[in-house]
C-alpha cells in the first residue's frame, strides 16, 4: 500500500512551483567580481535581511525592517562588523517593483548607522577601477564614521582593519585597540 504525498501549504504538485536561485545572473557575476576585488580580506553576504544587520527593540520597528534586505553587505574580516552596504541595480523585475519609500527607509537606516550604501549598476561590473574606487572610498568613510560614533556601552570601539580593502593601499595609522579603549575610559 502506497502512502499519499503529504499535503501542505508548502508542498504542491503544481509543476509551475519550483525553487529559484538566490542571485540573478548579473548579481552572481557582481558577487564574483566583489570576491576578486576584495581577495578574501573581508566577508561578503548576499541579501541579508535588515534585521540581521541591526537589532530593533520595538515591534513597530521590527515590522518595518523584517521583510527588507540589502543586496550585498561587506563586513570586516575579524569581527564581522558591517562596513559597506551595496544596492545592485540590474534590469530584473524584482528591482523595478521596489517602491521609492522602501529605498528611502533602507537609506535612512544605513545613514543613521554610519554605514555607507553604494549604488552599483550592472553596467559597472566591467569597470573594475570604478568599483575599486567606490569600495575604497566607502570603506574609508565607514572607518571615519567609526571614529565619530560612540561605542556601545561597556564595549571597546571597533578597531579599523590593519589591512586596506584593496591590495597595495597603505592603511592610515591607527591606535591599538588597548590605546583606543583606554582613551575613552
Amino acid at each position: 500500500m502506497q502512502s499519499a504525498p503529504a499535503t501542505s501549504p508548502l508542498y504542491s504538485t503544481d509543476a509551475s512551483v519550483a525553487p529559484y536561485p538566490l542571485l540573478t545572473a548579473a548579481e552572481a557575476l557582481f558577487y564574483a567580481c566583489l570576491e576578486n576585488i576584495t581577495a578574501q580580506r573581508c566577508h561578503i553576504q548576499c541579501k541579508p535581511r535588515l534585521y540581521e544587520v541591526l537589532h530593533h527593540e520595538t515591534v513597530a520597528g521590527f515590522v518595518k525592517i523584517c521583510h527588507r534586505h540589502i543586496d550585498f553587505m561587506v563586513y570586516r574580516k575579524g569581527d564581522w562588523l558591517p562596513m559597506v552596504a551595496i544596492e545592485f541595480e540590474d534590469d530584473s523585475e524584482s528591482k523595478t517593483v521596489r517602491k521609492p519609500r522602501d529605498r528611502q527607509l533602507v537609506h535612512d537606516i544605513f545613514s543613521t548607522l554610519g554605514i555607507p550604501i553604494l549604488q552599483v549598476h550592472a553596467d559597472e561590473i566591467t569597470k573594475i577601477d570604478t568599483l575599486v574606487h567606490k569600495l575604497s572610498h566607502a570603506w574609508q568613510e565607514r572607518n571615519e564614521n567609526l571614529e565619530i560614533l560612540p561605542p556601545p556601552e561597556g564595549e571597546c570601539p571597533p578597531t579599523p582593519p590593519t589591512t586596506s580593502l584593496l591590495a597595495g593601499s597603505a592603511p592610515p595609522p591607527r591606535q591599538s585597540p588597548k590605546a583606543a579603549c583606554s582613551a575613552i575610559s
